[in-house]
C-alpha cells in the first residue's frame, strides 16, 4: 500500500455537502472558520479574489482554478478588493438556497461569477497532524480558462450524482469526493516536486513523500509498521548513510526518522482500537511491540490516555485525543 493511500484510509474522509454559488457585481462574502473541514472552491465563470484569514496578501481566480483550505480558514470572497462584504451567517438567512439544483444566487445583478463549493469533513482526530502539514491555501490553476480535465469530469460526475434518484447515488457521491481530495493532494504533492524552497515551507510529510530516497523510506515504515526499524536500517535500504539519512529525513518531514516510524505505529493503533475487537496485545503486535506493556507506555505519552480508555471513550463519541507532538 503506498504512503497516500495508507494515509487516507486513517484519517476517513467522509461526505461532503457541494452546491453552486452565482454571485453578480457587486459582491462580497465573508465566511467564518470551520473545524474538522476541508473548503474547497472551483471557479466555473468569471474571476474574482479570495482573502484568507493568515495570509497577507488575497489570491485572484479566474474561470478554472480550485482552491482548498485545508484548515477551513475564515476567508472573504469578493468580485473587487473593495467591495462591500456581507457575513455569509446573515446572507444565508435572506437567501435560502435553491433546493432543486442546489443553487445560491447573490449579488447586484452585474457581471457573474459562478463556482461550485463544498467541503471534506475527516472523522478521525488522527487526521489532525497531517493536515497540518498542509498549507492554509492549495491552489490549483486551470488550463487557458478551463478546468483541468480531471476536475472536470470529477465535478460534473459528482454533480450529476447529487441529483440522481439511482440507487447507490449517496455512495457514488462519497467515492466521488474521495477521489476528488486525492486528486488535489496529488497535485500539491506534485508542486512540491517542481519548487523546492517554496515546499519546504508548504508541506512536511508530503514534501517528504516527494523526495526519493525519504519517499521510499516513508513506504517502507508504512508497509511495515511492524518492523524493527532502525535508522541505520532504513538508511540502508535507500543507499544513504546513516547520517545523511537522518538529517534529511528530519528536515523534510519535521521529525526524525524513528519519531515519525512511532507517530504512525500510534496512529495506526489507534484506528484499529476504533474500528476493530482486536485485543489490545494484538494490536500492540501489529504494530511492532513485543508487549502490551511497552506499546500501551508508548501509546498513552503519544497520544495522551492510555489504550484502553481510548478504546471506550472513542468508540462512545467522547474522546478529544490531545497529541503530544504534531507531524510537521
Amino acid at each position: 500500500m503506498d504512503v497516500l493511500t495508507d494515509v487516507l484510509n486513517t484519517m476517513h474522509a467522509q461526505s461532503h455537502v457541494q452546491f453552486s454559488m452565482e454571485l453578480t457585481a457587486p459582491w462580497g462574502i465573508k465566511a467564518p472558520a470551520v473545524t474538522d473541514s476541508a473548503l474547497f472552491f472551483v471557479v466555473t465563470r468569471g474571476s474574482c479574489y479570495i482573502e484568507i484569514d493568515g495570509l497577507e496578501a488575497p489570491v485572484s481566480l479566474v474561470g478554472g482554478d480550485l482552491v482548498m483550505l485545508p484548515h477551513g480558514n475564515a476567508h472573504t470572497l469578493r468580485d473587487h478588493l473593495d467591495s462591500a462584504v456581507v457575513p455569509l451567517e446573515g446572507l444565508a438567512k435572506g437567501c435560502p438556497m435553491h433546493n432543486a439544483h442546489r443553487v445560491f444566487r447573490y449579488g447586484g445583478g452585474g457581471s457573474l461569477t459562478a463556482m461550485v463549493a463544498g467541503h471534506f469533513i475527516f472523522e478521525s482526530q488522527v487526521s489532525k497532524p497531517f493536515l497540518s502539514a498542509l498549507p492554509s491555501l492549495i491552489l490549483i490553476h486551470g488550463e487557458q480558462g478551463q478546468m483541468v480535465p480531471w476536475l472536470e469530469t470529477t465535478l460534473k460526475w459528482m454533480a450529476a450524482e447529487a441529483n440522481s434518484k439511482n440507487p447507490g447515488a449517496q455512495i457514488m457521491v462519497s467515492r466521488l469526493t474521495d477521489m476528488l481530495f486525492i486528486q488535489i493532494l496529488r497535485s500539491h504533492i506534485a508542486e512540491c516536486s517542481g519548487q523546492e524552497s517554496e515546499c519546504r515551507v508548504k508541506a512536511g510529510w508530503l514534501r517528504a513523500m516527494a523526495d526519493p530516497n525519504i519517499g521510499k523510506a516513508f513506504e517502507m515504515i508504512h508497509e511495515q509498521p511492524n518492523h524493527p526499524w532502525t535508522v541505520a536500517g532504513l538508511a540502508a535500504q535507500v543507499n544513504m548513510s546513516r547520517t545523511a539519512f537522518s538529517t534529511r529525513f528530519t528536515n523534510l518531514a519535521g521529525v526524525p526518522p524513528l519519531a515519525y516510524v512511532t507517530k504512525w505505529r500510534m496512529f495506526k493503533a489507534s484506528d484499529f482500537l476504533r474500528r476493530s475487537e482486536a485485543t489490545i496485545a494484538e494490536i500492540a503486535s501489529s504494530v511492532g511491540y513485543e508487549s502490551e506493556a511497552s506499546f500501551s507506555k508508548a501509546f498513552k505519552r503519544e497520544m495522551g490516555v492510555a489504550p484502553g480508555t481510548y478504546r471506550r471513550e472513542g468508540q462512545n463519541g467522547m474522546i478529544g485525543v490531545q497529541l503530544s507532538n504534531k507531524v510537521a
